[in-house]
């Protein structure tokens, strides 16, 4: 068990450097992106049910709606002042949390919708032999009751 604890360490420290990298380097950037991920990084911190199938799910909208706001950060040139008023835009914010909540929406629709068409098939499966056995238990009682005739006769 230690060593699957010692062979994470080092990716939670690569993954610290690189965050205060991009804090220290591109704070209007690393700003705009973790308030539209917030939502994405709740779920990565309290979700381990599903091994992060959900976050993966969530990621490709959450950068989907991600690309607007970044393209107008890059052309007011990354500064923090740009960031900080893309972000007191409610409209910037509300379809960054949508996108990650449209993604968790499909996962959840994908996961009932399985889920039915398994039960589908199992009910249809099971009406097929009860229908099979209807069948079988008709032929064997019509085959019993005209043995037990023939012999009498």
């Amino acid at each position: 068990m230690t060593s699957v604890v010692r062979r994470g360490l080092p990716m939670k420290w690569s993954h610290g450097l690189a965050c205060g990298a991009a804090l220290a380097w591109l704070p209007g950037y690393s700003l705009l992106a973790g308030v539209l991920m917030l939502p994405l990084i709740v779920v990565y911190l309290t979700d381990r049910s599903r091994d992060q199938d959900l976050v993966r799910m969530m990621l490709p909208y959450e950068f989907a709606a991600l690309m607007h706001p970044l393209h107008i950060l890059w052309n007011e040139d990354g500064s923090l002042e740009a960031a900080i008023s893309l972000l007191l835009m409610p409209e910037t914010v509300m379809i960054g949390w949508c996108a990650a909540g449209a993604g968790w929406l499909v996962l959840e629709m994908a996961l009932i919708s399985a889920k039915l068409i398994r039960q589908y098939k199992a009910r249809s499966k099971k009406a097929e032999i009860a229908t099979r056995l209807k069948e079988l238990h008709e032929e064997w009682a019509e085959d019993t009751s005209s043995s037990e005739i023939q012999p009498s006769a």
